[in-house]
């Protein structure tokens, strides 16, 4: 899929900023003078990982910050200045080829969007691990290339960042000697979502890890899996989900790794219409290749040590295959 497909099918869907509208009108209007008057859109920030300056404002590219570190702090300054910044979406614009950061905040109510290139791949690139240290909610990331710095997890996410999305983005698990441990990795994040993003290479552990605590409102759609050392996407038992409307979904995805592919052993979220791949052989139900609550699943494939099967199986009144 090209990159201006998928900008057109998040903008259809709602799921990316998008500015509209005419002379007096909408987002955008213009004045007397024909000038631009952006109005209820948030603020804009850049970042050009090639050529910025952190003494720049960060306002264009052509006063773009050289991080996005220093983005993130002109964002979180503006949307806590005032009730107007708190309430709408501000965006960061990255270029970089690559930057090398590790983030200790993200930004709060903002979205950062890759454009350009880094080498061969029509996105650009971070290279690091990411970890809050304070609580900035809803931060969603769009089209960027995420490459291990060192090992470890690559996104560790907690209650500080509730609303984080994904969307449209790759995570890498190993960079020449570096192997990363987990891409995604939580522990009481509610309203995490990882929608039509890849995972390549063989991450040590578990490749998105739903850990201890509230996890309500996840939605782990249309992404790739590939070539996962662990499993693949593995919900821990004490993992919670509010309600019915809170409830976990994992939907549609395509994971080829060497154990588990889908692992919900909390056996609390709606698991439908994956297509799973294992190189591990498979138990009874499934177990050693895919395992959720059969009466929380519809229409699960997995293909694993020579068979293939549906899950759940079919079953006649009696409960007997």
């Amino acid at each position: 899929m090209s990159i201006d497909r998928a900008i057109y099918n998040f903008i259809r869907r709602g799921k990316m900023p998008f500015m509209q509208g005419s002379i007096g009108s909408g987002p955008i209007s213009v004045d007397s003078s024909g000038a631009l008057l952006k109005t209820g859109v948030g603020r804009e920030f850049f970042v050009a990982g090639n050529w910025g300056s952190d003494t720049n404002d960060g306002s264009s590219w052509d006063k773009a910050f050289l991080t996005l570190a220093a983005a993130i702090t002109a964002n979180n300054a503006d949307v806590a200045a005032d009730k107007y910044g708190w309430a709408t979406r501000n965006r960061i614009y990255l270029s970089a080829d690559p930057t090398t950061e590790s983030l200790t905040e993200f930004p709060a109510k903002c979205d950062v969007i890759g454009v350009g290139s880094c080498d061969a791949y029509h996105m650009p690139t971070i290279k690091g691990r990411h970890a809050s240290t304070a609580e900035h909610l809803g931060c969603r990331w769009f089209n960027i290339r995420f490459r291990p710095e060192a090992a470890g997890d690559i996104f560790t996410l907690s209650a500080y960042d509730n609303g984080m999305g994904f969307y449209g983005c790759q995570f890498v698990g190993v960079e020449s000697t570096i192997t990363s441990s987990n891409a995604i990795i939580t522990a009481a994040c509610e309203l995490l979502t990882v929608e039509d993003c890849r995972f390549e290479g063989a991450f040590g552990n578990e490749v998105i890890y739903i850990g201890t605590g509230n996890a309500s409102g996840l939605l782990i759609k249309d992404n790739i899996i590939r070539e996962g050392a662990g499993d693949g996407i593995y919900v821990k038992t004490d993992a919670t989900f509010a309600n019915i409307n809170g409830a976990g979904l994992i939907d549609r995805n395509v994971v080829h790794v060497a154990t588990v592919t889908i692992n919900d052993v909390s056996q609390k979220c709606l698991v439908t219409r994956n297509r799973c791949i294992s190189d591990a052989a498979s138990g009874t139900g499934g177990v050693g290749a895919f395992v959720a609550n059969t009466k929380l699943c519809s229409d699960n494939q997995i293909t694993a040590a020579g068979i293939t099967f549906m899950y759940p199986l079919a079953f006649d009144a009696d409960g007997t295959t």
